[in-house]
């Protein structure tokens, strides 16, 4: 967890939150583009130590989250050859996935930078691009902040009795 906290208060993402009243206000970029000039990813691209914290920060994330989802989910990717991360980072989701369901192969897709320095594992490919020009082939796509998101969305319907069933 302590990756994830070095990232909120690290002087790029605080610098950020010091103009975001501003930029809700008003139709334009981002608070972190009108903040530094570039969108996070062209920004981290340039900043090796950001983009360490920022890989890590994911990481720390999917060490919480992918046990819930194999342990909640059993059998969710029964029947699957093949997934792949969009936007897999380092590949720390892959690794778990492919380890609890031996029997997928795992692609771990993400910007050239960051999979260029994304550890080896057996059954996981490394695979450079941008999501918005394509996405390589799979049975499935994983996107772990969308799953991280209706995580707590389900939690908290679950805490409050909201949500029905």
């Amino acid at each position: 967890m302590a990756s994830f906290l070095l990232l909120q208060s690290s002087p790029a993402l605080l610098a950020t939150w010091h103009g975001l009243s501003a930029r809700v206000l008003t139709n334009g970029p981002s608070a972190f583009e009108a903040t530094h000039g570039k969108d996070l990813w062209s920004y981290v691209a340039t900043n090796p130590a950001l983009s360490k914290l920022f890989n890590e920060s994911m990481a720390c994330d999917a060490r919480r989250v992918v046990p819930e989802i194999i342990n909640g989910c059993p059998g969710l990717l029964d029947g699957l050859d093949s997934l792949v991360d969009v936007g897999g980072g380092n590949g720390t989701t892959m690794r778990l996935l492919v380890k609890a369901c031996d029997w997928i192969r795992g692609i771990n897709f993400d910007l050239p930078h960051v999979v260029s320095d994304a550890p080896a594992c057996v059954r996981v490919e490394h695979v450079g691009g941008d999501m918005f020009d394509s996405v390589p082939n799979a049975d499935a796509a994983f996107l772990m902040v969308i799953i991280s998101l209706c995580i707590y969305l389900f939690r908290g319907r679950l805490a409050t009795g909201y949500g029905g069933g």
